[in-house]
């Protein structure tokens, strides 16, 4: 009886380790799994250079959401037309169906504006006129004065973006609208430096 109550005991104790041994792979196989779904929709950036100071400083850390669409004032990474293998980071300010409107190589942004408001009367000279409320005003290149003349909105799927710090930022202003599909993600989280890790708004 003794013996019988010992292998009872036994075959009971391996039970008991098989399960918890399936138990830990059951665990470390969600967590790969959550992990996979978590890298696919999650990117680093780090930050070269100073074009969003003081928001973010050179070799600041990021984490990007990829699924996420951008809005007005999020912060975006995309990949330039003109420079390959690169990714910048910029805010975005300017939307899909915004107003805008060219005085020579000066943009007018407004994004309060309803597609059925028309622009300023006088579009030729602007410099003298009242802007109306929330208008962005930005100089651009004649490059990129030339590719928007003719429009009255941002176009869907395109994008006007800013650097933080406007006076050492390569940007929309020389770049011109930025097309939806060269669009990474939006930064939502420095993980890099510690001392000021957090949400990026």
């Amino acid at each position: 009886m003794i013996d019988i109550e010992k292998k009872k005991l036994k075959w009971r104790e391996i039970k008991e380790k098989v399960k918890i041994r399936y138990f830990k792979l059951a665990c470390v196989l969600f967590v790969v799994f959550l992990s996979g779904c978590f890298f696919m929709k999650i990117k680093a950036h780090m930050v070269s250079g100073e074009s969003m100071i003081p928001t973010l400083q050179n070799k600041d850390r990021l984490f990007i959401v990829k699924s996420k669409d951008p809005t007005r004032y999020s912060i975006i990474t995309f990949q330039p037309n003109e420079v390959p293998n690169e990714s910048y980071v910029k805010r975005v300010m300017g939307l899909p169906g915004d107003r805008i409107w060219l005085d020579q190589n000066t943009l007018y942004l407004n994004g309060q504006m309803a597609e059925t408001n028309p622009t300023p009367a006088d579009e030729t000279n602007l410099s003298g006129i009242e802007l109306p409320d929330g208008t962005l005003k930005v100089r651009v290149t004649w490059e990129v004065a030339a590719k928007l003349e003719g429009l009255t909105m941002i176009p869907d799927n395109q994008f006007f973006v800013l650097g933080d710090n406007r006076k050492h930022s390569a940007d929309s202003r020389e770049l011109g609208l930025i097309d939806r599909n060269k669009i990474e993600g939006v930064v939502t989280f420095r993980y890099y430096p510690l001392n000021r890790l957090g949400l990026i708004k």
